[in-house]
């Protein structure tokens, strides 16, 4: 997903607690890339607003008074299927990350990080990448996948991206780091995720992990 020029991201935040929206709206307010166009505090609010006004990012809590952000994620994704949704959580373990995934969600961040790391996140999502907060990748590849039947055949490039992404390196790092363009990094994270058969950094991660191909 990107942006028009000069046009902000507009985003849109479903949590039940008002510091972190006051913090949010404080933080964007008066940015030029990034605008908090709505917030709601919980989920029935959330689902009737984002359909009212689609944003581009959706920031939704998991755990939510009313419905919960699973089913929040699961509602607007079966209507709005181009809207990127990063679920916010208090939970590392693994069957909340996964829940969210398989709800829709596009990234899933810890509630722990600052609203600053929180505004890069989505600075991110607004160039097309899928953040996942660095512990979410570290604890990524334990107990739950699968090894698989099928040799998996990565290249030395595809490895180092592989290893890059595990370190918790976005897009633009990687590009950096490895002297390519942007757009040679989608090309080869998009090879890696279909040769893992998988839709998210977090998974690729995990099974890259479980594979050998990364420590």
């Amino acid at each position: 997903m990107k942006s028009a020029v000069h046009e902000p991201v507009k985003v849109f935040l479903v949590d039940d607690h008002p510091l972190l929206r006051t913090g949010l709206r404080f933080t964007l307010d008066g940015m030029q890339d990034l605008d908090l166009i709505g917030e709601a505090s919980d989920g029935f609010e959330g689902v009737e607003k984002i359909l009212k006004d689609p944003p581009d990012i959706a920031l939704i809590d998991i755990d939510l008074p009313g419905i919960s952000g699973i089913t929040v994620i699961e509602m607007v994704k079966k209507k709005l299927r181009n809207i990127k949704i990063i679920a916010l959580s208090s939970y590392s373990e693994k069957s909340y990350v996964s829940g969210a995934m398989e709800a829709g969600a596009d990234g899933y961040m810890l509630k722990a990080i600052s609203i600053t790391a929180l505004v890069d996140f989505l600075r991110e999502f607004a160039r097309g990448e899928n953040p996942v907060s660095p512990y979410l990748l570290d604890m990524a590849g334990s107990a739950g996948v699968e090894e698989e039947s099928e040799p998996v055949h990565i290249t030395p490039r595809e490895e180092q991206i592989l290893n890059l992404i595990a370190g918790g390196k976005s897009n633009k790092q990687i590009s950096s780091e490895l002297f390519l363009s942007i757009e040679t990094v989608k090309t080869h994270i998009k090879k890696i995720f279909t040769k893992l058969e998988v839709k998210s950094r977090l998974e690729a991660v995990a099974v890259a992990r479980n594979l050998k191909i990364i420590e």
